[in-house]
């Protein structure tokens, strides 16, 4: 079995109980190294939860390659293990370090899924964990926990590759844009209704509509200097108007691609 001492988890006796549980772990293997040593326990996830960034490091990057080997399949580990990936990102005591690093073996994941001839090889049970990662994972968007921008941006990515949810996610991005204070998760927003405005039905025209009018908009505009005038700066810090033109542009090019 792959060695996993030295795990220092920061999960509870009920969580880990789950890990034991709830895993089928014959079927989360590392598809590199065949036989007994390939196989992984329920501490990998636990060293997921670890306080050591490079021991929850490694447990990702082993994760990463049972869920999807070199980023282009839906291996049989990833339903079994995706739930708790979602758990991590959605800790409320954001004790997980690699929290942007699991989003982005999502959006691998995701993009996998979506393509067809990966889905005609994935996991029967691929297509229910990834509807219910999408409902768990939508709550994040609003989070508004200090420094969390990164993982909204994260969130934002992944859910872009929802795409058979087009028209209700685009509505769930537009309303957090006019909210989000922080311009890199803003810009993701933007990119992300570009991805899925070409799939959407209902919201496709407004989508693009809305796009278009990101690339001339510049948002609040130039910060004030403080020393001038600290009244209107502190009345353009509290406004989240971003300029998001070139991200628009980017997101509208992408859009405009063929399907």
């Amino acid at each position: 079995m792959k060695d996993t001492e030295g795990a220092d988890a920061g999960t509870g006796a009920e969580l880990t109980a789950r890990f034991a549980t709830e895993v089928d772990w014959t079927k989360v293997v590392d598809p590199y190294i065949p036989g007994p040593d390939g196989r992984y326990g329920p501490d990998l996830l636990e060293r997921l939860w670890s306080p050591d960034l490079r021991t929850a490091d490694d447990a990702h990057a082993a994760l990463h390659f049972a869920c999807c080997g070199d980023g282009g399949s839906v291996r049989l580990a990833a339903p079994e293990v995706l739930p708790f990936l979602v758990e991590a990102v959605r800790d409320p005591a954001v004790a997980v370090m690699v929290r942007k690093q699991i989003l982005e073996t999502l959006a691998v994941l995701a993009r996998a899924g979506n393509d067809a001839r990966t889905a005609s090889t994935a996991p029967a049970a691929w297509p229910a964990a990834w509807e219910r990662a999408v409902d768990a994972l939508l709550p994040l968007l609003a989070d508004d926990v200090e420094g969390d921008e990164d993982v909204r941006a994260g969130v934002a990515a992944v859910l872009a590759r929802a795409t058979h949810r087009a028209d209700e996610l685009i509505g769930h991005f537009l309303a957090r844009f006019e909210n989000e204070p922080h311009l890199s998760a803003a810009e993701q927003l933007v990119l992300a209704v570009g991805e899925l405005a070409p799939h959407a039905v209902e919201r496709r025209e407004g989508a693009f509509v809305w796009l278009r009018q990101r690339t001339t908009d510049a948002g609040k505009g130039e910060e004030p200097d403080m020393d001038d005038d600290i009244d209107a700066w502190l009345a353009w810090m509290e406004q989240h108007g971003h300029d998001v033109r070139t991200a628009a542009v980017v997101a509208l090019r992408r859009a405009l691609r063929p399907l």
